[in-house]
C-alpha cells in the first residue's frame, strides 16, 4: 500500500507540472485570440470577446491551482488533496462552459456583426471626417479583407465619396487626399461577411483551445482523487498494524503467576 500511495503522489506531481505549463500555454493562446479580436471591436463588438477573457482568466487560476496542488501532494494531507481536486474540477467545468459559449457565440455571431458594423457605418459616415481615427479603421478593414463598406460599394452612394481604401491603396497619409471618385476598380464585396468568417474562425479556436485544456486537465481529478484513496487505506493500514501490535505486546500473564494459598479455615470436630 505504502508503495501505490507515492506511485500516486509522484503522479499528482507530475500532473500539476504539466497542469502548470498548460495553463501557460493556455494563457499564450487565450492573449493572442483576445487581441486578434480586440483589433476589430469596433465593428465585432465588446460580448464576442468574453469567452476569450474568461478563458484567460482561468489560465491564471490553473497556474495557481497547480501551485495548490503541488503543495498538498507533498504534504499528503487527505482533506487538502481532496480540495484541490474539487478546484481542478471547477476549472475544468469552467472551461467546458467557455467552450460551450463560445460556439453558442459562433453560431449568432453573424447577426451580431451585422447590426455592429452597420451601427458604426452609420456612425462613421455622420462625422463626415476623413481623417479620423474611426474612417482610419475603416480603410485598414478594407484593405485587409479587401472589401467595400458593409455590403459593398453601393453603401458610399448615399455619402457621395468612396474612400480610396475601397481601391485596395489603403489610407492615405494627411498630404494626400484620402477620398477619391475614381478609383479604377473597387472591392464589390461587402466587409460583413468577411468579418463574419474572421470572428467565427476566432472563436472556433477559442472553442477548440477551451475544450481541449479541459479533457486533458480533467485527468487530474482521476489522479487526485486516486491518491486521497490511497491515503487514506494507507491510514486504515497503519491503524489496523498499530492496534494489532498492542494486542500482542502485553500478553496477560495472569495465568503464569504463583498461585495463592487457599484461606485457613477453622479444624471441624
Amino acid at each position: 500500500m505504502a508503495l501505490s500511495t507515492n506511485c500516486w503522489k509522484y503522479l499528482v506531481l507530475t500532473f500539476n507540472v504539466l497542469f502548470a505549463m498548460s495553463a501557460v500555454v493556455l494563457f499564450g493562446l487565450s492573449g493572442f485570440l483576445i487581441y486578434r479580436l480586440f483589433i476589430y471591436r469596433h465593428f465585432l463588438g465588446v460580448g464576442v470577446q468574453y469567452p476569450a477573457v474568461l478563458l484567460l482568466m482561468m489560465a491564471i487560476i490553473t497556474c495557481s491551482v497547480a501551485w495548490i496542488g503541488w503543495r498538498t501532494a507533498k504534504s499528503m494531507h487527505q482533506i487538502h488533496v481532496i480540495v484541490t481536486g474539487v478546484l481542478i474540477a471547477l476549472v475544468v467545468v469552467i472551461e467546458f462552459a467557455v467552450f460551450v459559449w463560445a460556439m453558442v457565440e459562433w453560431d449568432n455571431i453573424e447577426i451580431d456583426v451585422k447590426t455592429t458594423m452597420t451601427s458604426y457605418f452609420m456612425e462613421t459616415n455622420v462625422n463626415k471626417q476623413p481623417n479620423s481615427a474611426d474612417a482610419v479603421r475603416w480603410d485598414r478593414l478594407h484593405v485587409r479583407f479587401e472589401c467595400c463598406g458593409v455590403t459593398g460599394p453601393s453603401d458610399y452612394s448615399s455619402s457621395g465619396h468612396m474612400p480610396f481604401s475601397c481601391c485596395g491603396q489603403g489610407p492615405l497619409d494627411s498630404l494626400h487626399k484620402p477620398y477619391t471618385a475614381d478609383c479604377a476598380t473597387l472591392y464589390q464585396r461587402g466587409c460583413a461577411n468577411q468579418l463574419h468568417q474572421y470572428a467565427r474562425q476566432q472563436l472556433l479556436w477559442v472553442a477548440l483551445t477551451a475544450l481541449a485544456a479541459s479533457m486533458l486537465q480533467s485527468t487530474g481529478i482521476f489522479c487526485t482523487f486516486f491518491l486521497s484513496h490511497a491515503i487514506k487505506e494507507k491510514r486504515r493500514a497503519s491503524v489496523r498494524s498499530t492496534l494489532r501490535e498492542s494486542t500482542f505486546a502485553a500478553p496477560d500473564d495472569s495465568l503464569l503467576a504463583a498461585p495463592t494459598a487457599p484461606a485457613p479455615t477453622l479444624p471441624k470436630y
